[in-house]
Order: structure tokens, then sequence, then C-alpha cells
């Protein structure tokens, strides 16, 4: 009897001490399990937070990336839109003329001439500035591709101070065609002959640029009488626009740009033509 107890002494204190031994085992195990569990917590929200930046970042980039495209576009969209919208068209088609007309020579040429000035005008909707050599370059090109129009019947001349720098002078792109537009088609278009526009750029002060484009045309007047007896009339949205250019250009600077117009008359009032007067400050 005495034996039995002893034995089941020693079993019950073996199968207490297994017992102790197997929750100290559990014990230290999910200890362990939950050391892991925390480490992987650990490293999940690492992850988690790396991959959301990584996430954040690209999200970011492609937003950069569409903003930067959506401002190229609206600059090119402007400076194209500076222009007359038939404007692409009636080039191509003054330039099919002369190849229906045999004249291969004459169409290569313009033709060379219209895809150097579409270039630079691509060109320039990526940059806020440009060389005053680059404008009147670009100026030079548009009036010869516009006088096609006009069977080349106007005289264009460029005439520049020989103080004025044109490589270090800087301007807004395309700034002068809207004011050679309007010369051309409001004051000369319905003019009959002689022709001529001038375009003229001085240094008279010594932090700004003077822009003057002169016309022998009809006078701001009569254009604007001929524009009313239309029955489509074409709103100019380049002057406009210019001027919003010339804003942002002189943005954060204490000068200003300034435009005036002078209508040209004779001793009996009789119209002599438009000049336009564009002063830029020199930033």
């Amino acid at each position: 009897m005495i034996g039995i107890c002893l034995e089941a002494l020693v079993i019950s204190v073996g199968l207490g001490y297994k017992y102790h031994i197997y929750r100290q085992e559990r014990d230290n195990y999910n200890k362990l399990l939950i050391e892991e569990f925390q480490k992987n917590e650990k490293l999940k929200d690492q992850l988690n937070e790396k991959l959301s930046e990584k996430v954040e970042h690209y999200k970011l980039s492609e937003i950069e990336a569409l903003y930067e495209k959506q401002i190229n576009e609206l600059k090119l969209t402007s400076l194209l839109s500076q222009m007359n919208p038939h404007f692409i068209f009636n080039v191509l088609n003054s330039i099919k003329l002369y190849i229906i007309n045999n004249e291969s020579k004459l169409a290569a040429r313009y033709l060379n001439k219209f895809s150097k000035l579409i270039r630079k005008i691509l060109e320039a909707s990526n940059t806020k500035e440009i060389s005053l050599q680059e404008e009147l370059e670009t100026m030079d090109l548009y009036m010869t591709i516009e006088n096609i129009r006009f069977s080349n019947e106007i005289d264009f001349q460029i005439k520049v101070d020989e103080n004025v720098s044109l490589e270090t002078i800087k301007v807004p792109p395309l700034v002068l065609q809207p004011f050679l537009e309007n010369a051309l088609w409001h004051g000369l278009s319905s003019k009959k002959e002689d022709k001529k526009i001038v375009l003229s750029i001085d240094k008279k002060e010594a932090n700004f640029i003077q822009f003057t484009i002169k016309d022998n045309g009809i006078g701001r007047a009569a254009s604007a009488k001929i524009k009313s007896e239309k029955s489509i009339n074409r709103k100019s949205i380049g002057i406009a626009l210019t001027k919003d250019r010339l804003a942002n250009f002189v943005k954060g600077s204490q000068k200003n740009y300034s435009i005036n117009y002078t209508d040209l008359k004779d001793e009996n009032g009789k119209a002599l033509g438009t000049k336009v007067m564009v002063k830029i400050p020199l930033l």
C-alpha cells in the first residue's frame, strides 16, 4: 500500500514537473511568438511606410509631370492661339498654289521658311524668354510668310539702333507678332499699293527697350469702320494674350511695360497710318 502510494507520489511529482516544464516551454514559445509577431508588425509597418512613401512619391511625380505637361500645352496653346487661327491653313494653301502653278522652287522656299517658323514657335513654348536676336529672326520669318498672301507687296524693314545688344537683351517669345499682324490686316490689307511696315528697335532709356511698329495703312478709324461693316468679325486675342505675357514677364520687377498707339495724319487730317510703341523693361 505504501509502495503504491510512493509510486503514485513519484508519478504525480513527475507529472507535475513535466507539466511545469511544459508550461515553461509553452510560455517561452508564446513569448517567442509574441516577439516574432511584434517584429513582424514592426516590419510590416516599416514596409507599409516605405511603400506609402513610394506611392506618394509616384503620385506626386505623376501629378508634377501632368502639371508640367499641361503648363507646356497651355504655353503652346497661348502662343499658337495668339496668331490668326487660319494662319497655318492659309499658308499651306498658298504653298499649294505654287505647286499647282509648277513654281516648285518658290513652294520649296516658302515651305522651308514655314517649317522653320513652326519649329521656332514650338521651341518658344518651352521658355519664358528668348534673345532679341531670336525674336527678330522669328518676326522676319513670320512677315515673309504672311507676305505670300499679299503677293509680296509688303515692304518690311527692321531697323536696330547701334546701342542695342540683340544677343543679351531678353524678351517674351512672339511678343511683337500681334502688332505686326494688326499692321498687316487692319492697316494694309485694304490699301491698294505702296504698303510699308517698319519695325524699329531703340534703347532711348537705360532700363528699357523700345519697339516701334509703323505702317502707312488706312488708319485705325477706317479699319474700325470696315470691320463694323463685315458680317463676321474675328475677335483678336493676340494683343490681350501679349499683355498677359508681358505682365508675367515683368512680375516681381519695379518697372512696368507700356503700349501706346498714335494715329498718323497729315496737316489736313488725312490718315497716313498707325504707329505702335511698345516699351519693355530690361530685366
